[in-house]
């Protein structure tokens, strides 16, 4: 089953996670070929904590990035070598799994080098008529291997052959004249070349074809010290495998490229392609082996999928949603500016809440609503409304409110109270904090405008904070290129906010025709940040007026 995640915007309130929770249960009732995750955009604040732990449900995951990883990749177990592994053996696994690059891995499974299938070609091309092994000397053990030969002598303990080799097919007087002590002759059935060889004596005779050997001629081998090996093999493939048989060490490349769990494609992808091995090593935290990324690995790359909800802002998303194949859009804020390269399923309504949306969907499809998720869309609803009584309130908001309140068994009035006593907590948050708790941003033409909202009946705590909060506001729109950041203080017992804000304050005194007094505007009547005062600001931004 695949998996798509359902997330919310930044700095997650109530709503968000609510309505992210619910619309997976949603999906995942009706949707039986898909796997949904609910997640949250960042971390949970107070009062989305204490819904959540009052209701027992499990918090969301959380989502940091849509952009891809190596850790997204299903990278295939490594197919890997060991520095003593051979050449054929290199060649026997590019075969079988059909790779044409090698790892090479010590005891830890870090990586020593890697072997292209371009560099055994080269190879072997450079080994034709080749017949030296001075340069590359080759490990009796591991000839062996190579050939399914059979040490039959080797009373000297010979461990490595380092001569050249001679194929006998001539007479015996004439390569006689040609042999040296720390040569090799590759010899079938031809005993008087097996008799010659001994006499001189070479360092070893491989004997092809499954030959064996009179017992004079092998007791005469241990007596000079000769080196016999037996193999099934003709001469000429024994001649062709003996390239083979050098160790992996031999033609591994050394320096290459790596890559780790948390490195995005984007770099990996510049890795690869100017990668001469055309390939990257993916490393584990340990720097241990995990797989091979190659340019076919780039071509197939999916893209997660992902459902928002109570947003369609790219400012509000999670980092990295340009990268992401977006399904669909829930949500009740006005359209923003995500785009998408297919047709997808966007449903907005002007209401008060997203959950308002999702329980909605629950009833109109017959789905059955469990006691614990009708208590947290009631929440998500109660949040976003400051129980019902915000502007943006719809009749639908109160039928499918008091719906819920009566499958969940709880009273709005004292839920609204609980909610509004977690969420005005600010002990142990820094100034930083408790501006971003509640934050978004919105970007209208070229100025980019930052807001923070805290619902409470007591201004108390936070204007005894509040120079500090002011510094903290200076700071982030001086980091983050703000021209306007600002910070609602929201009661909404006695129906007003009292805004603080820096940068281009003009903005909120001509969209409310007031003035700012002793550090703070006072705006009646308004207490949504998206229906009362976001649109006032965005459409005064516009104007220019």
């Amino acid at each position: 089953m695949e998996k798509i995640v359902i997330v919310g915007h930044r700095n997650p309130d109530t709503d968000s996670v609510c309505s992210a929770i619910g619309y997976a249960v949603f999906k995942n009732s009706t949707d039986r070929e898909n796997l949904y995750i609910a997640g949250r955009a960042g971390e949970l604040n107070s009062e989305t904590k204490f819904v959540l732990d009052k209701f027992q449900v499990e918090e969301p995951e959380l989502v940091e990035t849509f952009r891809l990883m190596v850790k997204d990749l299903q990278l295939s177990p490594p197919v890997s070598a060991t520095p003593n592994s051979s050449v054929k053996e290199v060649i026997d696994l590019m075969k079988e799994f059909e790779i044409r690059l090698i790892p090479v891995i010590n005891e830890e499974g870090k990586p020593l080098g890697i072997v292209p299938q371009s560099r055994i070609a080269r190879n072997l091309v450079e080994s034709i008529g080749r017949r030296d092994l001075s340069k590359n000397p080759v490990d009796v053990m591991m000839l062996c291997r190579v050939l399914n030969g059979r040490v039959i002598a080797n009373s000297r303990g010979k461990k490595i052959l380092d001569g050249k080799i001679f194929i006998g097919a001539r007479r015996p007087e004439s390569l006689q004249k040609s042999m040296g002590k720390n040569d090799i002759l590759l010899v079938g059935d031809r005993y008087d070349l097996i008799k010659m060889g001994l006499g001189i004596p070479v360092e070893a005779i491989i004997l092809t074809g499954g030959v064996e050997i009179p017992s004079d001629l092998l007791q005469e081998a241990q007596k000079v010290g000769t080196l016999l090996i037996s193999t099934h093999y003709d001469t000429y493939t024994t001649a062709k495998l003996i390239d083979l048989s050098l160790p992996a060490r031999s033609l591994m490349i050394e320096e290459f490229p790596t890559v780790f769990l948390d490195e995005p494609m984007e770099e990996v992808k510049e890795k690869v392609l100017i990668s001469r091995i055309r390939g990257a090593i993916a490393l584990d935290y340990e720097g241990r082996t995990i797989g091979i990324i190659t340019r076919t690995d780039l071509i197939n790359i999916k893209r997660k999928k992902v459902i928002l909800v109570d947003h369609n802002e790219g400012s509000q998303a999670v980092d990295g949603i340009e990268e992401a194949e977006i399904l669909e859009v829930i949500d009740h804020h006005r359209i923003g500016d995500i785009s998408t390269l297919r047709p997808i399923y966007f449903y907005v309504e002007p209401i008060g809440s997203t959950s308002t949306i999702i329980a909605s969907f629950f009833f109109q499809k017959k789905v059955q609503i469990s006691k614990e998720i009708a208590g947290i869309l009631l929440s998500g609803i109660i949040s976003d409304t400051m129980n019902l009584t915000l502007s943006t309130t719809t009749p639908k908001d109160k039928r499918i409110a008091k719906r819920l309140s009566s499958i969940a068994g709880i009273n709005p009035e004292n839920l609204s109270r609980e909610l509004l006593k977690a969420a005005s907590r600010i002990e142990g948050l820094s100034p930083e904090e408790i501006i971003k708790r509640d934050f978004k941003e919105y970007v209208f033409g070229r100025k980019k405008v930052g807001i923070g909202q805290i619902i409470t009946a007591d201004f108390s705590q936070l204007k005894e904070l509040k120079k500090e909060i002011i510094k903290s506001m200076e700071e982030i729109k001086n980091r983050e290129n703000y021209s306007l950041l600002g910070f609602m203080l929201t009661d909404p017992m006695k129906k007003y906010s009292e805004v603080w804000a820096v940068g281009e304050k003009g903005i909120i005194a001509r969209a409310f025709n007031t003035e700012e007094k002793e550090g703070a505007f006072i705006l009646k009547g308004i207490l949504s940040r998206k229906k009362d005062f976001i649109w006032k600001i965005g459409e005064t931004i516009i104007r220019g007026t």
